[in-house]
């Protein structure tokens, strides 16, 4: 018998996970997988679709592709950026098929009359793709993030915590938690330069 099948679920890596769902168990693995990629998910499509329930749809839609699909992902390879396409993939086709739904009557112009807006649906097209990259780039540069980094920027600017607070749940002095702040967004910043110069305005984390 396999060593790794005696493990506890929490102790196995993803590809363990993926390889048991391959050999038939299903349940408890996506389990598992869904605890620990659930939120993560939901944070990435929710920056892309700005719609809650939308985004939750999105993500289960995402783990219901890794229970009927997970044979297309290859063992061996980084099964998180697989994952993260596979959402990131969901939420673009969630985008197109929001914008080619019909506009409410109301919103549509008289034959004959001129529509000096005629273009905004093109626009917002091309806006809307713009930032879901960008979401895309953002949460895989976080995803990079060392942990240390990442923990105290979940915390302080995802979640809002003071940094004394967050100093507090982590164990750590309240300026390490301000400096690893610094050096978290400079990675940041230094990860998705190409893709900021490119939106209206920066977004809030990125701004001191």
């Amino acid at each position: 018998m396999d060593a790794g099948s005696t493990k506890p679920l929490d102790l196995l890596s993803d590809e363990d996970l993926v390889a048991r769902m391959q050999g038939g168990e299903t349940d408890a693995p996506l389990t598992e997988l869904e605890r620990r990629y659930g939120k993560r998910i939901y944070h990435l499509v929710l920056g892309m679709l700005r719609d809650s329930h939308l985004a939750q749809d999105v993500t289960q839609d995402v783990f219901e592709k890794v229970l009927m699909k997970n044979n297309l992902y290859r063992l061996g390879t980084n099964f998180r950026a697989w994952l993260f396409e596979v959402a990131r993939n969901q939420a673009l086709t969630a985008i197109r098929t929001r914008q080619r739904l019909p506009r409410p009557v109301s919103n549509l112009a008289l034959p004959g009359d001129a529509d000096p807006f005629a273009d905004l649906p093109a626009r917002e097209q091309a806006q809307e793709l713009e930032e879901a990259e960008f979401m895309t780039a953002f949460q895989q540069a976080l995803e990079d993030l060392p942990d240390a980094y990442r923990s105290v920027f979940d915390l302080c600017i995802r979640q809002g915590k003071p940094y004394q607070e967050a100093g507090q749940l982590l164990s750590l002095p309240t300026g390490t938690v301000a400096i690893r702040i610094m050096r978290a967004r400079k990675r940041l910043f230094g990860a998705l330069h190409q893709h900021l110069g490119r939106l209206r305005r920066p977004p809030a984390c990125f701004q001191a």
